[in-house]
């Protein structure tokens, strides 16, 4: 099976740090994934020439494209990777947030495709995003319509399918299904929320909810996961065969089980534009210190990283 793995990054030193340790991850730790191709888009500009030799030099196979900046939010741009890579270049498209790194074999990632016939593989979202979607129904009512829409059972429900789309796996027919819908979804959710945050910004709405004239705020969704929502609204027009990811293929590290460590900036607050420079040892001796296990194995492996080339 042919799996191609599409990141897309910033050019700036914090994004470059992030994606060369998640690219050594993978090359060590990825089991039989670990050699699988990459495609790396840049946003707006491409790889400085050093850049791209290092890249190529140490984490061959490896394809470089550049992107347009696609708006909307920070994170509508991996979706890039839907239209720049072509579909009928691979089996399997994995996608993986440059702050995702690789910790276990990857042998059983595909599974859910191979079989389980999924389309569409991604973590579930957490309870505290799925909150932000309090009227999910309406825009699933909305976007799509009387498309032949699939539920997914979790714990014995039925629900529909949410995403944190740090990691996931489509299909080349998931892509071109729903590669369209998922980003003028992001553009079309991030509008309303654009209106509804101008609205609520408003000093006399405000005294409103002050005076309880207003009882509750129209205004939910954080704008920073407008774009899984589009993805998971895009999914489910689309009427994919969905199936959530094991979190430890997208974890936050509380569990020491995890294979892929995903270190969000809330939990993990060091400074990634100078993490292999001297000064980072600071850090790293306090993440060793941590009763995390995902701190203790991000310092150990950015030590490794900083040893292995000779920083």
């Amino acid at each position: 099976m042919r799996v191609r793995l599409g990141i897309v990054s910033e050019t700036s030193d914090w994004f470059l740090n992030e994606l060369k340790l998640c690219l050594y991850s993978l090359r060590k730790n990825g089991g039989l994934l670990k050699e699988v191709p990459v495609t790396l888009i840049t946003n707006s500009e491409p790889l400085p020439k050093d850049e791209r030799e290092l890249f190529e030099k140490h984490f061959s196979p490896i394809e470089f494209i550049t992107g347009p900046r696609l708006g909307g939010t920070i994170h509508t741009p991996k979706m890039n990777i839907f239209y720049l890579i072509d579909p009928e270049s691979y089996d399997v498209l994995m996608h993986m947030d440059c702050d995702t790194v690789v910790r276990k074999p990857l042998d059983h990632l595909l599974d859910p495709i191979i079989k389980g016939g999924a389309q569409f593989v991604c973590r579930r979202a957490c309870v505290a995003d799925r909150k932000q979607f309090p009227d999910f129904d309406n825009l699933v009512s909305n976007l799509c319509g009387d498309s032949p829409k699939k539920k997914i059972i979790f714990e014995e429900k039925d629900e529909w399918p949410m995403f944190n789309s740090g990691v996931f796996l489509a299909t080349p027919e998931a892509v071109r299904s729903i590669r369209k819908d998922s980003i003028e979804f992001t553009y079309r959710l991030f509008n309303e929320w654009q209106r509804v945050d101008a609205i609520e910004s408003l000093p006399l709405v405000n005294l409103f909810y002050k005076w309880k004239i207003l009882k509750t705020r129209k205004k939910a969704v954080g704008y920073w996961l407008l774009e899984q929502g589009a993805i998971a609204l895009a999914c489910i027009k689309a009427g994919l065969r969905v199936h959530y990811l094991d979190e430890i293929y997208n974890s936050i590290g509380l569990d020491k089980n995890f294979g892929i460590l995903h270190c969000f900036k809330l939990l993990y607050r060091f400074d990634r534009s100078r993490m292999f420079l001297n000064e980072s040892e600071k850090w790293i001796n306090e993440y060793l210190d941590s009763d995390v296990p995902g701190k203790i194995f991000l310092a150990k492996i950015v030590r490794e990283y900083r040893q292995t080339y000779h920083f």
